[in-house]
């Protein structure tokens, strides 16, 4: 029981209550009434016929809602749940099932016609946002009363769970399988937030935009941290450059968290259009490599920082980010934050020396308990002496900063025998002036075992051919990495957190 965020909320509440501490659309929330609203849902949670396997799923989209429940249930004691709310149907039933989540809190985005017996299968339900002309029983709360009619929490009625039942549930993606969930507990983010708060300061007087999803770690990461810190989140409901543009210039945002494939169409569209940014101090990039071009045309661009950091929903989740103080380092994640350990290793388990590539193994406080009801995949992910396995390639260079150096273990393209990183061939392409966004896969031949195909995205206006983009890749790579073919497309897949869906392009 940490209660850690909890005391910070409490802490910046009662130095400086009227300090913003969400801003969402029009409206504002202040660290005191923060600290009053998760007390509130805190003790309305004491009013639901809970058992020692309860928890509550967060259905909601990035909104003041959301962050109110997380801290109340984490004050409660009661295991959340966040749902990614662009996964299917089916894996959304499957995780209610797998976790048995008897409470929500949904907001009414969600509820349809088709989803509405999924609501009413919940014991406990609470609906942010209009109920009147939705045909639902009366048995649903509205969050707004939820709230107004609840007691105070009052110490001591922490909620009783079993066992080893964590703070948290995290599910994957589900991409090519059945959605894993990762077990996390409110004192491991704690403890990530202080030691990557080492490398990118946040203090109280910043501004932080998040449009990054709340259920997704980086998300999640980034709002706690500036609770942490009592600065202001500002929250946007989607990834749509044009709202993140507008918001830095009408909230003087100075922080910006992002995956990569949303700085290029950002970038793209602040040079055709006319926005203030200069209330910016730095920006943040992680969840996905950043290409060297982009980074660089990012820099140029918006004429500051932009540092990088690496991590996984598995490590609470930040494993090494660059510093506010040395800015960025093209191709590298940065140095291990704090009371983290890395070591790289080959296919035999050896470890390999500084400079040399191999699979990225992390150990520390923040590295999960293992998968929710899957032990057989947790034996697989962690060694028996905790080091967990990321799956990613990379290298320490001399000063002990990280390089993502061939992207994912399970993307490398093995043709003809011969090693091939796809991000690599990324980063050279990246680097022309006509592409906007780019992936490369490995797709199956019988006689060299995988195939080349590049997926391209073209910039507006922007017209090139397959064998000005072969050339270009035998000008700038190892003759055996060129492309076998290019794919021409208007986007390219991706998860709700921006990244690309590799295991899509492969199936094209």
């Amino acid at each position: 029981m940490s209660l850690e965020f909890y005391k910070f909320i409490k802490q910046h509440a009662g130095n400086n209550p009227n300090h913003p501490a969400i801003i969402d659309g029009k409206t504002t929330i202040t660290y005191g009434q923060l600290l009053e609203q998760a007390e509130c849902f805190a003790g309305g949670l004491t009013n639901f016929k809970l058992n020692t396997r309860s928890k509550i799923g967060l259905l909601c989209l990035n909104q003041k809602e959301y962050l109110v429940a997380l801290m109340g249930a984490f004050l409660k004691g009661l295991t959340v749940v966040p749902y990614n709310f662009l996964l299917t149907p089916e894996d959304m039933i499957y995780i209610t099932k797998d976790a048995t989540i008897d409470t929500v809190i949904v907001d009414s985005a969600f509820i349809k016609p088709e989803t509405i017996p999924f609501i009413q299968s919940f014991k406990n339900k609470i609906l942010v946002g209009n109920i009147d002309p939705l045909n639902l029983s009366g048995d649903i709360l509205t969050y707004e009363n939820f709230i107004k009619n609840s007691p105070h929490y009052k110490p001591g009625s922490r909620h009783n769970r079993a066992g080893s039942i964590p703070d948290i549930i995290l599910y994957t993606s589900g991409t090519t399988a059945k959605p894993k969930g990762v077990m996390l507990n409110e004192s491991q983010f704690a403890a990530n937030g202080r030691d990557s708060l080492v490398h990118i300061p946040i203090t109280s007087k910043d501004r932080v935009i998040v449009a990054l999803p709340l259920f997704h770690s980086f998300g999640n990461i980034m709002a706690l941290m500036v609770f942490m810190a009592g600065g202001t989140l500002i929250l946007l409901k989607q990834f749509a450059p044009k709202s993140i543009l507008q918001n830095i210039e009408d909230h003087k945002a100075t922080i910006l968290p992002l995956v990569p494939t949303i700085y290029s169409f950002l970038v793209d569209l602040y040079t055709r259009g006319n926005y203030d940014i200069s209330s910016l101090k730095y920006c943040i990039s992680g969840g996905a490599a950043l290409p060297h071009a982009l980074l660089n045309k990012v820099e140029e661009t918006l004429k500051i920082s932009v540092i990088e950091g690496y991590g996984l929903t598995e490590t609470s989740p930040v494993i090494a980010v660059n510093t506010f103080k040395d800015g960025s380092v093209p191709g590298s994640v940065g140095p291990i934050i704090p009371n983290v350990d890395v070591k790289i290793i080959n296919e035999s388990g050896e470890e390999k020396i500084l400079g040399e590539i191999g699979e990225i193994l992390v150990r520390g406080e923040t590295v999960m308990q293992g998968y929710w009801n899957l032990p057989k995949e947790t034996n697989e992910t962690i060694t028996s002496d905790g080091w967990l396995k990321t799956g990613d390639l990379g290298h320490l260079d001399k000063k002990k900063r990280l390089f993502i150096s061939a992207g994912r273990k399970k993307d490398l393209i093995i043709r003809a025998g011969e090693n091939i990183s796809p991000l690599a061939i990324e980063n050279v392409l990246m680097n022309h002036p006509a592409i906007l966004e780019v992936a490369a896969v490995g797709v199956p031949d019988k006689r060299t075992g995988e195939r080349v195909k590049v997926c391209i995205v073209l910039r507006q206006g922007a017209i090139a051919t397959d064998s000005e983009f072969k050339s270009f890749c035998r000008e700038n790579l190892a003759a055996f990495m060129t492309p076998d073919y290019f794919q021409f497309m208007s986007e390219l897949p991706k998860t709700a957190t921006g990244k690309i869906l590799k295991s899509e392009l492969k199936k094209n």
